[in-house]
């Protein structure tokens, strides 16, 4: 039996990340939750954060920041829905497309008529704590 367990993390939109884990660090909404292989069977609700990714070395591999959500971890592997997930990553293009993103949104939101459209502001907010994050 293979000591790595995989993990799906899908919005709306997209599969943004399938992926086989040593670890799963998920930001539960009662605390942080590391997932391994043989896991107990559960479904829970996250917090907005960031899903840690460790591969079969224990090295962190990947980030992605989530918008809430629900995991589902059973004997398959793992879950996670989001309405909104992004892959957070240290380069400069990441952090630049990120940039462009949140002025596309702020600049929406200066029309009169969409100034006040939350999920918008939602989506700003998000990308915002995506982009502090990646500092």
């Amino acid at each position: 039996m293979s000591d790595l367990i995989k993990i799906n993390i899908v919005t709306p939109l997209e599969l943004l990340k399938s992926k086989e884990t040593k670890m799963s660090v998920l930001p539960g909404s009662e605390g942080d939750l590391g997932i391994m292989s043989r896991h107990t069977p559960l479904m829970t609700l996250l917090n907005r954060g960031v899903i840690k990714l460790f591969d079969e070395n224990n090295s962190l591999s990947d980030k992605i920041a989530v918008d809430g959500g629900v995991a589902d971890i059973s004997e398959e592997g793992i879950t996670v829905l989001s309405e909104r997930a992004e892959i957070i990553g240290s380069n400069s293009s990441n952090k630049q497309i990120l940039e462009e993103k949140i002025n596309d949104l702020n600049l929406k939101l200066k029309k009169p008529e969409i100034a006040e459209d939350k999920t918008l502001k939602d989506e700003l907010e998000f990308l915002n704590f995506v982009l502090e994050k990646s500092n």
